[in-house]
């Protein structure tokens, strides 16, 4: 029993760190591109929670009980696994930003989760890994004109950096109604810069900001789902998650450099600001969804997440931030679960839609994010040594956010993920005659 445990257990860390020296390259190659200007403000552009699969089905996620794949949008999933599960998933991320006058290409390559779940007993399961939160990365220029000095004005922005969350959860069920909760520690780094120069010769006193913030602190998430059998074929599940304001302990470190015209008279500035500790305060999240399936061939669902992202503060300033909600439709269709010599009958085809606002507001107006998803689950082939099945699911998603009105930007995007979920039977029990 011994070595029959380890080769599988093996074979399949052996999997789990190809997939992942070959994603961490790929995401290292490609990252360098991306710039999204709505990344300057806040902590960045919110990252996707979901899996890749639910992904498929435009997010929708809240009341999904899965057997087999982890849903952290919804810790209470985890009581209903049935196998010890690991999932990886990347994304590439493909966007066109333009405004009034032009537009540019970029893209980039990210590792969107790695988790593990297993069933510690009946009706009891537990996950834990690392999910990102947020993401920035920007650089822009503005030219701007100095009555006063006479004198055009050159402001470069740049920044990047993220959050990301180390997890760990568990849920429990009890006859129809599963609770769950998730908790564990956010951290990230977010730098920025903003250089100035001027275009003539004039011995004017211009001034570059460079800085980083440094973020830590706790997180909780809870989540309930209620799971009702209509009649022998059809369930109706009913989810629902939440998690309050929480706060992150922050460290800005600031540097302030001043020169003139000439690149050789630099003068550091003496006032420079460093080590200026505060707080982040990050906003109540709540979700509902329902989903309605029959047997294993087909489910189809609704979510709804608000959050009050306007009452977001850093160094207890407001931003240009505002409350967010988002509408999410979608589903799922399996031609034949059960048939053996067909995969593509056994293969899970997805399509999904979502609309809302996104969480940043200018000028009072806040914009907008509207996509529609396709996704596909190729089924692994079971090996009977081993113990070990899963799928490849793959997800298109193709959006727009924001508009060219008012002096924005838009952001037409296309992202194309891949999951891998890989499961195993864990600590099966010999028998002898």
């Amino acid at each position: 029993m011994l070595i029959s445990f380890s080769k599988a257990y093996m074979q399949f860390w052996n999997i789990k760190n190809k997939l992942l020296i070959l994603l961490f390259f790929t995401s290292i190659k490609i990252t360098a591109q991306e710039n999204s200007p709505y990344s300057r403000y806040a902590l960045g552009n919110l990252r996707d929670p979901e899996n890749i699969a639910n992904r498929g089905m435009g997010g929708v996620s809240i009341a999904d009980l899965s057997t087999l794949s982890i849903n952290t949008s919804n810790p209470a999933s985890y009581a209903s696994l049935q196998f010890a599960t690991y999932q990886l998933g990347l994304t590439s991320h493909f966007s066109t930003i333009k405004n009034n006058s032009t537009s540019s290409r970029v893209g980039k390559s990210t590792i969107s989760y790695v988790n593990l779940a297993f069933p510690v007993a009946k009706n009891f399961g537990v996950s834990f890994g690392i999910l990102p939160f947020t993401s920035m990365r920007y650089n822009m220029a503005a030219s701007d004109s100095n009555a006063q000095a006479q004198s055009l004005v050159n402001n470069s922005y740049y920044g990047g950096g993220g959050v990301q969350k180390i997890y760990i959860g568990a849920a429990y069920k009890i006859s129809n109604f599963s609770i769950g909760f998730n908790t564990g520690y956010q951290f990230g780094n977010l730098t920025y810069a903003r250089e100035s120069s001027f275009t003539d010769s004039l011995n004017i006193l211009a001034n570059n900001i460079y800085g980083r913030t440094t973020l830590s602190g706790l997180f909780w998430q809870a989540g309930a789902i209620y799971d009702a059998a209509l009649n022998e074929n059809y369930n109706l599940k009913l989810g629902a998650t939440f998690a309050g304001n929480q706060k992150l302990n922050a460290k800005r470190e600031s540097y302030w450099e001043s020169y003139y015209n000439d690149a050789n008279n630099v003068i550091s500035r003496p006032d420079s600001v460093i080590n200026q500790k505060g707080t982040v305060t990050l906003p109540k999240q709540i979700g509902a969804g329902a989903m309605l399936s029959y047997q294993d061939k087909w489910q189809i669902g609704a979510d709804f997440n608000y959050s009050d992202w306007g009452n977001f503060t850093s160094y207890s300033l407001h931003d240009s931030t505002g409350d967010i909600f988002t509408i999410k439709i979608g589903g799922a269709y399996t031609p034949d679960p059960a048939s053996i010599t067909n995969t593509l009958k056994r293969s899970v085809y997805r399509v999904g839609f979502y609309t809302g606002k996104d969480i940043f507001a200018f000028n009072g107006k806040q914009i907008s994010k509207t996509g529609a998803t396709l996704g596909f689950g190729y089924p692994l082939k079971r090996s009977p040594q081993t113990r070990q099945f899963g799928m490849i699911n793959f997800c298109l998603d193709i959006g727009s956010r924001g508009n060219i009105s008012n002096g924005l930007v838009k952001e037409n995007y296309t992202h194309f993920s891949i999951g891998f979920t890989l499961n195993d039977k864990w600590f099966l029990k010999r028998r002898y005659d």
